[in-house]
């Protein structure tokens, strides 16, 4: 009997099926669940979510096609705390969600994989992912005969790696089967991102740390039956950990959850196929979540757009009101209603943006707010907009140039829009500077595109190619240093064929002509971006420049500069240091030394290899090259990395020489930010100062050490710029920011020119000191948006979680300003040299600076998310009339009093969770992220502990009675944090902090300030002399007097010569002054001498300071009454011989009080700070009241420092240095000079 119950149960279970399908005659009806929550994970730290409830029921269309109908839809938020606060309903967005899920929806279906959704066009994409949340759950592989098992599949957040584990009770035939999805490393992933398109990817930082894990795990209990498994229960958890730093160390939470529960199974009571004749879907896509690039949704902000025209009108409002308010003072109220414009003008078509210009163009103030802001509009409507203007040219030459610098640094790059952008190359321009900054903007759109498509199309770089070669035909040097430049700032890989015909050594091409230096410095630096694209080729083509020593050292010196950018392997730093050891060029050799020697010590992740090679490159070439000269060509790097904030910054100096010229060839600085896996090139400076080193080469001899006198031949040197030809520029100067460059420009002759005595009213000078006679009064604002990145996301419930950065910058000025010639110019520039010039002027600049940071869900309809907001104001108000005399050497600014106090600078920040929809989006729902301070001491330590409080608060004020100004600075911190949660608590909770300036009580806007400096002073008063006198009669005073300033007696016989003096006085209604002077002067001795004065009714304090210059440096300090009774002596000295010494010395006699206290307070601090960099303190008893250190040369790359005070000994030996030490040893080393 037990055995044929047992084989009717086998007969049964073998006509079950766990595989997932779904019935077309049947209803299947579920109850669904999901919702979202971000926050810090941490109890009594605010949250923010959302909600979503309903019922939907599947019904059969066809074998494979499946209507989905939606019932009782609830839609809650959530901004609290989590135990203390609950979701709440907002039945208005509810409805708005519901007349939408209303329309047809509909999903093909089979094996238990979701092949396409459809739905109507009213549906929006925003809803449709909401339907893929739920729909996520039906995409789910059942193998009956596995119960571990893993696969590559199609979900919600893309082609993903998941792993299976099935447990079956036969007994009620029930599977529970658990699903864990890999989204991090998706063959295909359902993100979208934009901005920082200019940074490069750091993948060695990504090993350091990384900023953002997740996790997804679904899991189901599936019910067998003899057709298929069905869904009777289904949850979902996703968890996601962010930080702007490495996630080990703190984060954010994003915890998403949802359910799914079988209410009933029906056959279907009737054909429904007469409901679906009106139907009208279509495709929207597979399960794949839609990560939409809609860059109107700016997560920051939300405002209703529903219609072209209110958003017309708004914009126009906003306009207008910009234009209106931010002439005087810019707030952070003005970047919040930028952001919203930028919003508005995104969701414009072009007509209206064009009819909107063609409103403003008339009104100056309106006008720049509108060109700086539909900028921002980075899609093709804005390189038409740019079109049509420039066509017209209805644009001044800088307002152009900002306008299309502007619109490119945001530009959306895709093949559609490049394609347009080239439209802009074939346009005339009437102005050099418009038709260069488009052709370095279109390169920049390339790089933009070849970042999002590999391989980069070539039609792309197209245009730019067939222009070298134009170029090279033409053989016009600044066209094809204009094109190599472009070339530079796309860094198209399959540009480098063409920037090899420019480079020397390289060109296949012999019998061309040999391109001048400047085309061969821009070549090869076109190539420092294809260096992260295409590093082999890059390699290839440096090493071939810099192994050839035919070409000139500066060549060789930046393609070896070039050469690490494409971070080169061990084996090529191997295989230049062996071609080191052999090069007799020692300005190569002293370029490629000081660089290694640097990198050696770099700390960044991305040069971590490099650094390596470098330090076993040093150690090779150290015994040959230890002796190098400071005066040749070098290059340096400097540069720190957190690995917990996953940050950085990286600084690099290049100077190229050449052999007898100590003026370089080129001179560069480049720094770079670092940053959660990226290399943000920051800033590029480059001076090429070609004109100026041949004005000295052909003057002045470069092999000799500079001294004193030499500056006067220098200067007598520059005097003769005009013996130059005329085509040669003194020098070039380049900029690049975020590793693009859009300027470059030459200093010619005719602009120094313009500036010469001679000129007269021809000159662009005349005619703008002849405006500045007439008076005028400019105001401007200038807003920026210098980053917007944002990174989008499917999270489970099918909502798309963001991460945003903005930083947007409003620069704003007004000035009014006139001017006085006596007498009047009449003939040339040379009469304002015996004329006095006075300008009155008053004005303001500023700026303000704000940062967010957005880290939760962006929809149309709602945002839940943290928010990290700061706001920086600064704002410089002046009123002040300056009077300036070059004949008589004088120059007086008087400044008029203020009666307002005002921030000068401000910094405020705080993070929330908030909650916006777009029922109320005026009315935001928002929290402090962190609890109030008086709630820490209330809760609950059970689980977490206590956290800890920080909360320094301080208010100082410094008032100034006599100038009638006080100076206030205020600061608060609220902290409230956990310890694992750091670095990032550093950044969360409230933190401000100001300076202001305030008028003084009792002080008047008639009160004014007035400095004045008198470079050709009269000769010495008998007062003075006598203070002189005694204060060097006390010079003779005293043994530390006569070891300190040893002189002659004869010093006092001879007058002390003035030579410039100083007052800065407080000029009061009734004309009382109070306030300093203070007079240089020369002994004959060539000794100075300098006494401070305090100018007032019955005063006699004065300080006196007396230097001497011998064999070492020495100097006397006095102050007091008539500069007694406060003294201090200070010398230094440098001793040469077989191992230098570098001495000072500071000694005392009496000093105030105050100093004595702050040194003892000081004094506790020493051990402490001398343990912590590396010094061994010993007590031992000094000379008193004295301090001493000396810096001896223990090695060619190391010193020993000592320090001496009273009663401590501070020694360390060995400390390296940052380059090897060189005496004056250039002669030994100009034989062995190319």
């Amino acid at each position: 009997m037990q055995a044929l119950i047992l084989c009717c149960l086998v007969a049964l279970a073998a006509g079950i099926r766990y595989d997932l399908s779904l019935n077309p005659n049947k209803n299947y009806e579920y109850e669904y669940e999901g919702w979202i929550k971000l926050g810090l994970g941490k109890p009594n730290q605010a949250e923010a979510g959302a909600r979503i409830r309903t019922n939907v029921t599947i019904t059969g269309a066809s074998s494979n096609v499946f209507h989905m109908k939606f019932s009782n839809v609830v839609f809650e938020e959530f901004n609290g705390f989590p135990g203390k606060s609950g979701f709440v309903a907002s039945d208005a967005l509810a409805q708005k969600i519901k007349a939408q899920l209303e329309k047809a929806i509909e999903f093909s279906y089979s094996a238990g994989h979701i092949e396409e959704i459809r739905a109507s066009p009213e549906v929006s994409d925003t809803v449709v992912n909401m339907v893929r949340g739920i729909l996520s759950f039906f995409q789910v592989t059942v193998k009956s005969n596995q119960d571990i098992y893993e696969l590559e599949e199609v979900g919600i957040h893309g082609k993903c790696h998941s792993s299976y584990i099935a447990k079956r009770d036969n007994k009620v035939n029930e599977m529970d089967l658990t699903q864990v999805v890999d989204v991090t490393n998706c063959r295909e992933k359902a993100v979208c991102h934009t901005g920082l398109a200019s940074a490069i990817a750091d993948q060695a930082a990504i090993k350091v740390g990384k900023s953002v894990f997740t996790t997804v795990q679904y899991t189901y209990k599936i019910k067998a039956t003899e057709e298929a498994g069905l869904i009777d229960n289904a949850q979902a958890v996703e968890l996601q950990y962010f930080t702007p730093f490495n996630v080990k160390k703190g984060s954010f939470k994003m915890e998403a959850r949802k359910q799914l529960r079988l209410l009933s199974v029906k056959n279907k009571a009737q054909d429904s196929s007469q409901d679906n004749k009106n139907r009208v879907v279509e495709s929207r896509g597979d399960l794949m979540f839609n990560a939409v690039k809609n860059l109107v949704n700016i997560p920051i902000t939300m405002q209703r757009m529903e219609d072209v025209a209110s958003r017309v009108q708004q914009a126009e409002r906003l306009i207008t009101q910009l234009a209106e308010t931010s002439a005087h003072q810019a707030t952070s109220a003005t970047n919040k209603n930028t952001i919203k414009l930028y919003q508005l003008l995104r969701g414009i078509p072009l007509e209206q943006l064009k009819a909107m210009w063609r409103k403003v163009e008339g009104n100056a103030q309106a006008r720049k707010w509108f060109l700086h802001t539909v900028v921002e509009v980075n899609d093709e409507r804005i390189l038409s907009f740019l079109e049509t203007v420039l066509q017209e040219k209805k644009l001044k030459s800088l307002e152009a140039v900002t306008v299309i610098v502007q619109a490119f640094n945001h530009l959306e790059a895709t093949t559609q829009i490049v394609k347009k952008a080239e439209n802009l190359l074939n346009l005339h321009y009437d102005e050099e500077i418009l038709r260069r900054t488009v052709i370095l903007s279109y390169g920049s759109a390339v790089y933009k595109l070849c970042v999002y498509n590999t391989p980069c199309p070539r039609e792309a770089i197209m245009p730019l190619l067939t222009m070298a070669e134009e170029s090279q035909k033409n053989n016009n040097e600044m066209e094809k240093i204009l094109v190599l430049k472009a070339l530079g700032n796309a860094g198209h890989p399959q540009s480098l064929k063409t920037i090899e015909k420019f480079l020397p050594g390289l060109n296949p091409n012999a019998n061309q002509e040999e391109q001048s230096e400047r085309v061969q410095s821009a070549a090869v630096q076109a190539m420092r971006l294809i260096a992260a694209r295409d590093p082999h080729g890059v390699e290839i083509r440096t090493l071939k420049m810099f192994v050839n020593r035919e070409l000139k050292p500066e060549i060789r010196m930046l393609a070896f500069m070039i050469m690490f950018d494409a971070q080169p392997s061990m084996a090529l730093v191997s295989t230049l240091t062996a071609h080191l050891m052999k090069e007799k060029d020692m300005q190569v050799v002293n370029f490629a030394y000081t660089y290694f020697r640097s990198l050696s010590r770099a700390m960044t992740p991305d040069k971590h290899d490099v650094a390596i090679a470098a330090s076993v490159a040093v150690k090779i070439l150290a015994p040959r090259y230890v002796h190098l000269n400071y005066l040749q060509s070098r290059g340096s790097r400097l540069d720190a990395f957190s690995n917990n904030f996953l940050m950085g910054t990286a600084a690099e100096v290049f100077l190229l020489k050449k052999a007898s010229q100590f003026i370089p060839t080129e001179m560069m600085v480049k720094w770079n930010f670092h940053y959660i896996g990226m290399v943000v090139q920051l800033l590029e400076f480059n001076i090429r100062p070609e004109g100026i080193r041949h004005l000295f080469a052909s003057n002045m001899d470069g092999n000799r050490d500079l001294s004193v006198v030499d500056f006067q031949t220098m200067y007598d040197v520059l005097k003769k710029w005009e013996t130059l030809p005329d085509d040669k520029p003194l020098m070039s100067v380049h900029t690049r920011v975020l590793g693009q460059e859009f300027i470059f420009g030459d200093l010619s002759k005719d602009i120094i020119r313009a500036f010469k005595p001679s000129e007269g009213q021809g000159s662009f000078v005349w005619k703008m000191i002849e405006q500045l006679i007439q008076g005028f009064s400019w105001r401007a604002s200038l807003p920026f948006l210098t980053v917007e990145s944002r990174y989008i996301q499917a999270s489970t419930v099918g909502l798309p979680v963001e991460i945003s950065k903005y930083y947007h910058v409003v620069n704003s000025m007004s000035v009014t300003a006139k001017a006085g010639v006596t007498p009047q110019l009449t003939e040339n520039l040379g009469q304002l040299l015996s004329s006095e010039v006075s300008v009155t002027t008053n004005g303001f600049i500023g700026y303000t600076k704000n940062l967010w940071l957005f880290y939760g869900v962006n929809t149309d309809l709602f945002q839940s998310a943290i928010e990290i907001r700061s706001s920086n104001p600064v704002a410089l108000p002046w009123n002040f009339v300056a009077k300036v005399n070059y004949r008589e050497r004088k120059m007086e600014l008087e400044i008029s009093h203020s009666d307002k106090e005002f921030d000068l600078f401000s910094f405020s920040s705080n993070a929330y969770a908030i909650s916006r929809n777009i029922i109320n989006p005026e009315a935001p729902k928002q929290i402090e992220l962190m609890p109030s301070v008086q709630s820490v001491t209330q809760m609950d330590p059970s689980h977490y502990g206590t956290p800890n409080v920080w909360n320094p608060i301080e208010k100082m004020c410094t008032q100034n009675t006599m100038y009638g100004v006080s100076l206030c600075s205020e600061y608060e911190l609220r902290r409230v944090y956990y310890q694992d949660q750091g670095p990032l608590y550093y950044f969360l909770g409230f933190t401000h902090f100001s300076i202001k300036v305030k008028p003084v009580q009792g002080t008047s806007s008639e009160d004014k300030i007035r400095l004045e400096m008198n470079a050709a002073p009269n000769a010495v008063s008998a007062s003075a002399r006598q203070l002189l006198d005694t204060l060097r009669r006390i010079a003779k005073e005293g043994s530390r007097s006569q070891e300190v300033l040893n002189r002659p007696s004869r010093g006092m016989e001879g007058s002390p010569e003035p030579l410039l003096n100083a007052k800065m006085l407080s000029v009061s209604r009734s004309q009382k002054v109070e306030g300093y002077e203070a007079t240089f002067y020369r002994t004959p001795e060539r000794e100075g001498q300098l006494v401070v004065s305090h100018v007032g009714e019955s005063s006699n304090w004065k300080m006196c300071v007396h230097t001497a210059l011998t064999t070492e440096l020495k100097a006397h300090f006095a102050w007091g009454a008539e500069c007694q009774p406060n003294s201090v002596w200070v010398s230094s000295a440098y001793l040469s011989g077989n191992k230098p010494e570098l001495k000072a010395v500071v000694h005392w006699d009496k000093v105030p009080e105050v100093m004595v206290a702050n040194g003892t307070r000081i004094a506790r601090y020493i051990p402490g700070m001398a343990y912590l960099f590396g010094f061994s303190p010993k007590e031992e008893q000094n000379t008193m009241q004295e301090v001493s250190a000396s810096v001896i040369a223990a090695s060619a790359d190391s010193i020993n420092v000592k320090i001496k005070l009273p009663e401590l000994t501070l020694r360390r030996e060995n400390l390296p240095l940052p380059a090897a030490f060189q005496q004056s040893k250039r002669k030994e080393n100009r034989n062995t000079q190319a």
